[in-house]
């Protein structure tokens, strides 16, 4: 009788465990991978939600970082994006008033939508230079590429509680690859607005302008071609509902500058999350 005790239940404990899906012995045995996929399973059957991010660069020849901006974004009706530049992040921190935070203050905004699996830009308004960045600092783009191409995967210590930190490092050509994609498309966009610009301009104008786009495409990938790139992002989930909390990266690149000397640049941006 105590042998059949025992053995019912054993059974009726095993039954409860697996019938639950937050049980944290299983879910600490998923793998770093399964938290991943799990994450971007997720985030594709959600209609909209909200992220600001912060994204800042630093050279060889200067110690802080030169260059800073933030943004912010939201998602609507599943596949509508909008991604907004705001106050230069130094102009934007603790000191700034509310005043200063809001919409009238943003320098550009670009919108897409994503199709067959891409996003596809719609329009950009304000300043041309930033408009044409932004598509750099689309998180969902940033997930679907790291999802595509080689990469490591493993769990990064110093999680909060209720959190699962994953570090993912992209492989050195995965890395020069997604880089090399993003600036064409940037080069893309510039020329389209150049295009869109170019109205009532004479002939020889209107050549001028493909020469200066021209000359910069080239220059871009003779660049390129040299470099070295290593790319890190680091993922923070909330390890309950599966939705990224945080999505942080950094890109280090060194190449050959026009002047065949070499040159380092270091990018961090950092993008949080808001369901």
């Amino acid at each position: 009788m105590k042998k059949r005790r025992f053995c019912r239940g054993f059974a009726v404990w095993l039954c409860i465990c697996l019938g639950l899906t937050g049980c944290g012995m299983f879910q600490n045995q998923k793998s770093p991978e399964a938290w991943f996929k799990q994450t971007l399973g997720g985030l594709a059957g959600i209609d909209s939600f909200k992220f600001n991010g912060e994204a800042a660069v630093r050279t060889q020849s200067e110690k802080g970082f030169r260059e800073s901006l933030a943004y912010e974004g939201i998602l609507t009706e599943h596949d509508k994006l909008t991604i907004r530049s705001m106050l230069p992040a130094q102009a934007a921190g603790k000191n700034a008033s509310n005043a200063m935070r809001t919409s009238s203050y943003h320098a550009a905004e670009s919108g897409f939508r994503r199709q067959d699996g891409h996003w596809v830009h719609l329009f950009s308004e304000g300043s041309a230079a930033l408009g044409t960045s932004l598509a750099r600092f689309n998180p969902l783009a940033q997930l679907d590429a790291i999802d595509k191409l080689p990469k490591q995967i493993r769990e990064a210590s110093g999680a909060a509680r209720g959190t699962k930190v994953l570090r993912i490092e992209l492989t050195p050509p995965a890395a020069k690859q997604w880089l090399a994609e993003q600036l064409e498309t940037e080069m893309d966009a510039v020329r389209k607005q150049a295009e869109e610009s170019d109205q009532g301009l004479s002939a020889k104008e209107k050549r001028r302008l493909t020469d200066v786009w021209n000359k910069g495409n080239g220059q871009m990938k003779q660049m390129l071609e040299h470099a070295e790139v290593e790319m890190v992002y680091y993922l923070t989930i909330d390890k309950r509902t599966g939705f990224p909390v945080k999505l942080s990266s950094e890109s280090d690149i060194r190449y050959l500058n026009l002047h065949h000397r070499e040159e380092h640049e270091q990018m961090v941006n950092d993008v949080a999350f808001h369901p």
